[in-house]
């Protein structure tokens, strides 16, 4: 996977906002604060999809969608 190093630094980023979504909740934040947080996760999954779309399929993925 050539985007290693990218792709474990937005999983890093990912695991951080959970972490900040459950201290908005146990802190009772506004809904705002804890929406704008659900944003920033959705975006980093989002940025990740891309990121895989964009990998070179293996022999055996492009093979296994014909089964």
């Amino acid at each position: 996977m050539r985007n290693r190093d990218y792709i474990n630094r937005k999983l890093e980023q990912l695991d951080h906002t959970l972490i900040n979504l459950l201290r908005i909740v146990n802190t009772q934040e506004p809904i705002g604060t804890y929406k704008n947080s659900i944003s920033k996760a959705q975006d980093i999954i989002e940025d990740l999809r891309t990121v895989i779309e964009r990998e070179p399929m293996a022999p055996q993925e492009s093979n296994s969608s014909l089964q």
